[in-house]
């Protein structure tokens, strides 16, 4: 995408552009893909002995047509340092977790407040719910395994280069006072996993997707503030906006970077009307509290 931008922004030819955009020119060789774990013959071994209701399946309208809300969200810069320092004090007043092993990100406070304030808002009534309900809520996100030093895969690799990390974590963890913390520890651990092993238990996603039953209590994060949308001028200044299609069939929270904030943060859902209200509501309530007791 940057590549196509840079050429229409500056209106030459590829051939002629390629000198002073080489840090930019897509990387199409596969040969440099290596596959120590034999992921390619374990995939396919998994697709062939799969059902094929099991692989192709009609997009999940999780959201009633007639009743769909699309709405951006914006946290700010402000927003996200006080939401990073606010995590860490909580983690260290109670004692959950020593801050030292603790990852806390701009993805990982955002994914954070926005998966509890979805799961909340799908209460009718939040003071009805059982703390000790165990029903597990997933959240599901991707690692990109471009520009690591033990693939030697450059980031203008053209190519689906990612890798799955799933967090699951109980629906009274997610409700409780101490929900945003809760899944902070828990992502954060995954981040740090595929900082350390990329590739660790890859091999035997397909399976695990498979032997899902359901997959109503699962949010999928599409996009990353780090993947910069709103860098892609193709000649006309930056886009005015920047949102993912697909979140309105899937469940999806989408991510992006900010347009007119550097450091802040778009997020993009769709919810019912009714719910979408209850989420906002809540949200502003969160970033209220939080800085409140800065």
């Amino acid at each position: 995408m940057k590549f196509w931008s840079y050429v229409c922004r500056t209106k030459c030819d590829v051939a002629s552009s390629l000198e002073g955009s080489q840090t930019l020119l897509p990387l199409l060789n596969r040969d440099i893909i290596e596959d120590p774990k034999g992921l390619k013959l374990i995939f396919s071994e998994e697709l062939w002995n799969s059902p094929t209701e099991s692989i192709v399946k009609e997009p999940l309208d999780v959201v009633d047509s007639n009743d769909k809300v699309r709405h951006v969200f914006v946290l700010s810069r402000d927003h996200v340092e006080k939401l990073k320092k606010w995590v860490s004090v909580q983690c260290k007043g109670y004692g959950l977790l020593d801050l030292e092993s603790l990852h806390i990100s701009t993805f990982v406070v955002t994914c954070s407040l926005m998966w509890v304030c979805k799961v909340q808002s799908e209460e009718a009534n939040a003071s009805t719910i059982n703390p000790n309900n165990g029903e597990i809520y997933k959240l599901v996100f991707l690692g990109d395994c471009r520009n690591r030093l033990e693939f030697s895969i450059p980031s203008t690799y053209f190519g689906n280069c990612v890798v799955v990390r799933i967090v699951s974590l109980e629906r009274s963890k997610l409700m409780g006072d101490n929900g945003i913390v809760e899944a902070v520890i828990d992502i954060g651990r995954k981040v740090r996993d595929f900082q350390f092993d990329a590739m660790k238990e890859v091999e035997s996603f397909m399976s695990i997707a498979r032997e899902a039953p359901q997959r109503k209590h699962e949010v999928t994060i599409a996009g990353s503030p780090k993947l910069g949308a709103y860098e892609a001028d193709f000649g006309w200044g930056k886009p005015k906006k920047c949102e993912i299609l697909h979140i309105e069939y899937s469940g999806t929270i989408s991510l992006s970077d900010c347009r007119d904030d550097e450091g802040g943060v778009e997020v993009g859902l769709v919810l019912g009307r009714v719910q979408m209200s209850k989420f906002s509501t809540i949200l502003g309530e969160y970033l209220k509290n939080i800085a409140s007791r800065d």
